[in-house]
């Protein structure tokens, strides 16, 4: 089997989710545990995410690839790459295997990832594990930014209701007035900044 045409018969592999195939490919290639693919310059557990193929990220993760490997570029975590293209059940077995939950760079935070992605139901769940939803950033493309004013300068509407729900601890009151202030910050961003870069120019959105 010649060196390049490993990466080929991977992305066959775990696209059709052949799992010994994808075992085997593993066991004969180990450099291609610690492998960066051209999707992203992320892991094949990264692709495998991205494209929702939950049994093959079983697999991955049972042959030694780490749910925490982020991609060369922003080290940004396969639970992000699940979260942004919408796939619940990925998103829930990479927390259930032990996935961080990293917020220290808003590009790496899957919370702002299942905004991307339009998921209600991977928002939650990511509320219920423990994301920090309070935290802040402020960068070059962003002021003052919070998953609820991202949530919102994106026009997710019911995915800033189901946060700002949370950081009210259900208090409906408190929740309308977490929305009003996020939504003055989202007009600021998104008319007095340039967009998120990282994002918008993401391939996952």
């Amino acid at each position: 089997m010649s060196e390049e045409s490993i990466p080929k018969k991977m992305v066959e592999a775990i696209r059709a989710e052949v799992c010994e195939k994808i075992q085997r490919l593993l066991q004969e290639n180990p450099e291609q545990i610690s492998f960066s693919t051209p999707f992203g310059t992320q892991s094949w557990l990264g692709y495998a995410a991205q494209i929702g193929k939950l049994s093959s990220a079983k697999i991955l993760v049972a042959n030694g690839i780490n749910v925490n490997t982020g991609d060369k570029r922003d080290d940004r975590k396969p639970i992000c790459s699940a979260a942004a293209n919408g796939h619940l059940e990925l998103v829930e077995y990479l927390v259930n295997s032990g996935s961080i939950l990293d917020t220290s760079l808003s590009v790496r935070n899957p919370l702002f990832a299942a905004v991307v992605g339009k998921s209600s139901n991977i928002t939650e769940l990511l509320l219920e594990a423990g994301v920090d939803s309070s935290v802040i950033y402020n960068s070059a493309t962003m002021t003052n930014m919070d998953a609820l004013a991202f949530a919102l300068m994106r026009g997710e509407q019911k995915r800033a209701e189901i946060i700002a729900q949370w950081n009210a601890k259900n208090d409906r009151v408190k929740a309308n007035a977490l929305l009003e202030e996020a939504k003055s910050i989202a007009e600021n961003n998104a008319f007095g900044r340039k967009p998120n870069k990282a994002y918008m120019d993401s391939p996952h959105k």
